[in-house]
């Protein structure tokens, strides 16, 4: 019996520590329970409002990149001992500028719109702040100069009621102009050499023989005009006004009747006849065509006699005037 009790025995306690053992094992076994966590939705702006931010954004990008210090920045070299320093380089910066315009105003003119360069530095395809505003400056320059046209030496000399002698004069020099300001008044002086040849014929008596009798005046002198120039400034069409002392070189007088029965040639400067310097005012006017050319009018007036006692022919109470036209050449 005891044996009996003693298995039984056994084998419930051989089964109680096996179910324990089991139990734990089962624990650890049976999975963990699954917590059920949802992620909200991130909020996401509409499409509306990010529009704006993105077109922001690119003009904030294209502001700085056209920004001054990005837009005319110097460049600088990438390699070698020099890196990160400026490259010399001489550049022109352009600036825009553009006519600003109500919509109504281009709507109804139909009209291009131009875009004009300004340039710091005088290019080709540049124009400056003068001619932007449609203003001519004057500047110094020099240059050479020629005139053409009518002289005469005329007045009254007592032995006629007129006398009046005309023919070809020219004259050529050099000449410098000096502004006086920036657009409207300059000083323009210079030397000119000029010559005029001026006769008349008569019917009269010399030496008790009636005939018709040819009177001429070959004349060589030097010329300094002091003349204002006046001009609006925005025109290269001007006004010159002033005076002008000539200096006699050569002067040379011939009498001459139709039969040959006088010939008188006389040199007025050897025989103390001509007065060694004469005055005249000038008045003129021009246009400067281009940066080298212009064309020129001017009008002289004699101011002295140029001759006196002179016996051979009344030559007394002469003076001198000439119109004449010509161009001009200017060195810059």
């Amino acid at each position: 019996m005891n044996l009996k009790y003693t298995g039984i025995l056994t084998a419930l306690a051989v089964s109680a520590v096996m179910a324990q053992n089991a139990a734990p094992a089962a624990e650890v076994a049976a999975p963990a329970p699954v917590q059920s966590t949802e992620v909200a939705p991130a909020q996401v702006a509409p499409v509306a409002e990010q529009a704006p931010a993105q077109a922001e954004d690119k003009f904030t990008a294209v502001e700085q990149e056209l920004a001054p210090e990005n837009l005319f920045s110097e460049p600088t070299a990438v390699r070698g001992a020099d890196a990160q320093k400026p490259v010399v380089k001489k550049t022109t910066k352009k600036f825009v500028y553009r006519p600003v315009y109500s919509p109504a105003e281009v709507e109804t003119s139909g009209a291009a719109v131009k875009t004009v360069y300004v340039s710091e530095l005088p290019a080709a395809d540049t124009i400056d702040m003068n001619q932007l505003r449609g203003l001519i400056p004057l500047k110094f320059t020099f240059g050479l100069q020629g005139f053409i046209g009518n002289g005469f030496i005329s007045g009254d000399n007592g032995r006629y009621d007129y006398d009046r002698y005309s023919g070809l004069l020219w004259n050529v020099g050099a000449f410098a102009l000096f502004p006086l300001d920036e657009y409207n008044m300059a000083f323009k002086t210079g030397i000119m050499f000029e010559h005029d040849k001026v006769s008349n014929s008569y019917v009269d008596s010399y030496n008790d023989k009636v005939g018709e009798y040819r009177v001429s005046f070959s004349q060589y002198r030097i010329s300094v005009p002091l003349l204002l120039t006046l001009k609006s400034a925005r025109s290269n069409f001007f006004f010159d006004v002033g005076v002008q002392p000539s200096f006699a070189v050569a002067d040379k007088f011939k009498l001459k009747s139709s039969e040959n029965y006088v010939n008188i040639t006389e040199d007025m400067m050897e025989n103390d006849s001509r007065s060694a310097m004469d005055w005249s005012i000038v008045v003129g006017f021009g246009i400067r065509a281009n940066r080298y050319i212009g064309f020129d009018a001017r009008f002289t007036w004699g101011l002295n006699n140029q001759y006196d006692d002179f016996n051979a022919w009344a030559v007394n109470n002469l003076s001198s005037k000439s119109i004449t036209v010509g161009a001009t050449f200017y060195a810059f």
